[in-house]
């Protein structure tokens, strides 16, 4: 998680909109690191933990179930 949200804050940065898709178990600690990377707003999707557990057809499911949620953060204008 801290990789990937350091990334998309970082492309935030440079005037690109981004989106951090994490499981629900790190949903405070993505809302930390936002802040301390000085990008409190950045928008998170969160998705049902654990994932690495489930089966590609699980995955594939989860997918679709967000896909709505990460376009809908990456084009909304006040964020």
């Amino acid at each position: 998680m801290a990789w990937g949200l350091h990334d998309s804050v970082e492309m935030e940065r440079q005037g690109r909109p981004a989106v951090t898709v994490i499981t629900q178990a790190f949903e405070t600690a993505a809302a930390m690191r936002a802040g301390v990377l000085g990008l409190p707003e950045h928008p998170t999707v969160v998705v049902d933990h654990p994932l690495a557990s489930r089966t590609p057809a699980d995955v594939e499911k989860m997918v679709d179930a967000a896909v709505g949620r990460i376009v809908t953060a990456l084009t909304e204008e006040a964020r």
